[in-house]
């Protein structure tokens, strides 16, 4: 089966892709001139089922034009709460100005809906501001395995990332992480979403998630404009590809990150126009929560007959 929804974040590379069941979030569209608008409160903070310090990030958008990093807010109230009644308090890391930290490490549960809210005087008007967001953890679904296939597509090749997984009923959407070596690919422009629109309650039998570059081939990219966004693998690389099921809501603003600034941090310069979001109280930016299945696998050169 040929699978046609392709994720082009990168002009020549062509990644076919999948997607698992999730609910949608309530969220909401906000519209502000890119221009000269003020600047908002920027949020964005992910909780997993992972046994780690859960962090949330807070800056404040600058000019889309000014081409300037997001300054920081400190000094902020920050809480995680879950519908079965924790509540988890968030400190700001000593030499990470906006970075917000569980005090605790802490696992999310799937099926569970986590709450949070964010209190700042953003406007140093001398009255506090609350933003809060809301975020359900979709089902977990499970990695059977992956491995690593070895292509060549016109007069390139590529190593091509497959999966293995039952895909559950319903309407689903997927992001991946991958982790090649020691390198950990996590900004937005690199993560890979996708949905379940072609196999829906299917077994995935070594569907291609990604195609990456093959870095003994290299120099062929160095003229391209994108060559320092390029993803090289090469043979005997070690591959971790980690899958979240997300919802709807997630989905379209990692996708509106993309399309709209690359994604290279979700503190982008500048609020952008119509970008999904589900922070209430006039802040932008995303609440997620997603649980992780991981599978890894061995990147060898031998081109597939």
């Amino acid at each position: 089966m040929t699978y046609q929804y392709i994720y082009n974040h990168y002009r020549r590379l062509s990644i076919i892709i999948i997607a698992l069941l999730s609910f949608s979030s309530c969220t909401e569209n906000i519209d502000i001139d890119t221009d000269d608008a003020d600047p908002v409160l920027v949020i964005y903070g992910v909780i997993t089922d992972e046994m780690t310090y859960q962090e949330i990030h807070l800056s404040a958008s600058s000019g889309y034009f000014e081409g300037n990093k997001n300054p920081k807010i400190s000094n902020a109230t920050v809480t995680i709460s879950s519908d079965n009644g924790e509540i988890y308090q968030l400190q700001e890391v000593a030499d990470e100005p906006g970075t917000y930290r569980t005090t605790t490490q802490i696992a999310g549960k799937p099926g569970k809906t986590y709450y949070l809210k964010v209190i700042t005087d953003f406007n140093e008007d001398g009255t506090p501001d609350t933003y809060e967001a809301e975020a359900k953890m979709e089902t977990k679904v499970e990695l059977d395995s992956m491995d690593i296939s070895y292509e060549k597509i016109g007069k390139y090749h590529y190593y091509s990332f497959n999966i293995y997984a039952q895909e559950p009923v319903g309407d689903n959407y997927y992001m991946c992480r991958y982790i090649i070596n020691d390198s950990v690919y996590n900004q937005i422009s690199k993560y890979i979403i996708f949905d379940d629109l072609s196999f829906d309650n299917q077994y995935i039998k070594g569907t291609s998630v990604g195609y990456f570059y093959d870095d003994s081939e290299r120099g062929k990219y160095v003229d391209d404009d994108d060559y320092n966004e390029m993803v090289f693998v090469t043979d005997g690389d070690a591959v971790k590809l980690e899958l979240s099921n997300i919802n709807k809501g997630y989905y379209n603003f990692l996708k509106q990150c993309q399309d709209e600034k690359d994604g290279e941090s979700p503190f982008f310069g500048g609020p952008l126009s119509n970008i999904t979001t589900n922070i209430k109280g006039g802040g932008i930016g995303y609440f997620a929560a997603r649980s992780i299945s991981k599978a890894t696998s061995i990147a060898k050169k031998e081109e597939a007959q």
